[in-house]
């Protein structure tokens, strides 16, 4: 079964990196892996032959921008959540930053995302390809016996905690079980199915309409990036991290509101929301708190 495996993957490095065929419209993959099946050979297979961009772990290393710790961002998008994270809502903001780097990714299209939540919180975008790669778990093992040099019993214990971890912090961020087949439009068994044979199921459902992302979807999907992306930069900053403040994108034009202390934090909002890709104007409905005059004064 290994060396079945080990062939496949084989082929799999000789499928060609091409240009981006003329029936192959724009479109946006998401790819939800379990470990050892191969989903990121897959997903890297598939962005090679579409010549699209491909993000799985660099999506990490992205969203440090918003002030985040590398470590901390890795255990809020693959481990287990901490108990006080599920009383603390706040803890949130660790994925918020991983979801403004993958929106806006997809909002730029011709993109392939693996892991991270995206086939999950992308859901709402039709014309977001949502695909599944899985095999048993007896397989997955000696993947990860034969790729991390662990003896078999550790490799299966690995994998069956990387299953519970990850099932969990699926479950905990948008609530729902990343094993429920009808979540993905396409669910690929890696035991039966090839690493290049998977490209090509992938390829061939692309060409559906469906999964063309249209001037619409496109634009909900930009203002959707807008959104997170300024979420994630006034956790940052440091003057407006403490307030409660909203930012709301329509074709483009950001609408913030919240109350803060001072004007220089006013400011200081929108000054960093103009710079965000994609947004053609700021309207700031921020009201700052003024001192009640003491009785008598």
């Amino acid at each position: 079964m290994l060396r079945s495996r080990d062939r496949e993957r084989q082929e799999a490095s000789h499928v060609a990196v091409g240009r981006v065929l003329g029936g192959e419209a724009m479109s946006v993959i998401a790819i939800s892996q379990m470990l050892g099946s191969l989903g990121d050979n897959v997903g890297r297979k598939l962005a090679e032959a579409l010549g699209y961009e491909f993000a799985d772990r660099e999506v990490i290393s992205a969203a440090e921008r918003f002030g985040e710790g590398l470590l901390d961002l890795i255990h809020v998008t693959e481990e287990k959540p901490r108990l006080l994270e599920r009383i603390r809502a706040n803890e949130r903001h660790y994925a918020a930053a991983v979801e403004a780097i993958l929106l806006g990714m997809a909002a730029r299209d011709n993109v392939v995302l693996c892991g991270r939540g995206a086939a999950f919180f992308l859901s709402k975008f039709p014309h977001v390809l949502r695909v599944r790669v899985t095999a048993p778990e007896d397989v997955r093992a000696q993947w990860v016996q034969q790729h991390d040099g662990l003896v078999y019993g550790a490799a299966l214990n690995l994998v069956r905690q990387n299953d519970r971890e990850r099932g969990a912090r699926i479950r905990f961020l948008y609530q729902v079980d990343w094993d429920d087949p009808l979540l993905y439009h396409i669910v690929l068994n890696t035991e039966q199915i090839s690493v290049e044979r998977g490209v090509q199921i992938l390829r061939a459902a692309l060409s559906d309409s469906r999964f063309t992302a249209t001037p619409e979807t496109r634009e909900k999907l930009t203002d959707e990036s807008i959104n997170a992306q300024a979420k994630a930069t006034l956790r940052a900053n440091p003057l407006t991290r403490p307030f409660q403040l909203v930012g709301m994108c329509y074709h483009g034009r950001l609408v913030i509101s919240g109350i803060v202390d001072r004007d220089d934090q006013r400011e200081a909002a929108e000054k960093a929301l103009r710079v965000i890709p994609g947004v053609t104007s700021v309207l700031n409905e921020i009201v700052v708190r003024r001192p009640v005059p003491a009785a008598g004064v």
